[in-house]
């Protein structure tokens, strides 16, 4: 159960990060076609300073969600979501090399850890005081 617990936590994070991206990216560049014309490098400081903030916020929001659906083994499913996370970073940034300047590329993967890490502390932290009015349960046997 425990395992399960842990993967099913690291997915929701997973998903959270990629359905949020996904859908933010493409309003974006439906909002602001001339700044973000697809397939075209972005080199607008501005423009990469939010994708970099949109991905911050995102990895904490991720962290949050696998630390509340791994419950018990929430520290694990963070660790493991963060690992998942930079992997998959390192791919997708891989595979766009040539559309964002290095530094980009660079600023990009190093929050992607401390980000979702933070998320998922965060989440503890609010659960151990009190604050934090919700955590999902194991279905009961």
């Amino acid at each position: 159960m425990g395992m399960g617990r842990t993967a099913a936590a690291v997915l929701a994070g997973a998903v959270t990060w990629a359905a949020l991206w996904v859908g933010g990216t493409t309003a974006a560049t439906a909002a602001w076609p001339d700044q973000l014309p697809a397939g075209v490098a972005i080199t607008h400081i501005g423009v990469l300073a939010g994708y970099i903030a949109y991905s911050v916020a995102l990895s904490v929001l991720a962290g949050y969600v696998a630390s509340a659906v791994g419950a018990m083994r929430g520290v694990q499913a963070v660790r493991a979501l963060a690992v998942l996370q930079l992997l998959l970073g390192i791919g997708f940034e891989a595979s766009a090399w040539s559309l964002t300047p290095v530094w980009y590329h660079l600023v990009f993967l190093a929050l992607i850890v401390p980000a979702t890490l933070y998320g998922g502390r965060l989440r503890q932290q609010q659960y151990r005081r009190g604050s934090c009015t919700w955590h999902i349960e194991s279905p009961s046997p």
